[in-house]
């Protein structure tokens, strides 16, 4: 009598091990596949970091030039013939009455 019902705890016993392996390698198998998933895994966190880098750098790239270019405005509002001599070199802007004179390119 006592022998068959050991062996049917331990039979029951067996397919509860066994559930138990199976669900947890299921679990190990899931953690792994989010872990190295295109959305949600590893990747995607390590591409965020990242391009924060390049945004910060890019951020500090602009700081500098507008740096530079306040420093330009600056320049040219406590200079005044600056801004004249900026019109004139870089949009060719005459006074009233000049003319301008451009030299006749080479001839063909």
């Amino acid at each position: 009598m006592g022998g068959p019902v050991k062996m049917e705890t331990r039979e029951k016993g067996k397919g509860q091990l066994w559930f138990y392996w199976a669900v947890g390698a299921g679990l190990w198998i899931w953690t792994v596949s989010a872990l190295f998933s295109g959305t949600t895994g590893v990747g995607p966190l390590v591409s965020y970091f990242f391009k924060e880098r390049e945004a910060l750098h890019a951020l500090v790239r602009i700081d500098e030039r507008v740096r530079v270019l306040g420093g330009r405005v600056q320049s040219l509002r406590s200079d005044p013939f600056a801004m004249e001599r900026q019109a004139r070199e870089r949009e060719h802007r005459l006074r009233p009455g000049e003319i301008l004179v451009l030299p006749r390119g080479e001839s063909r």
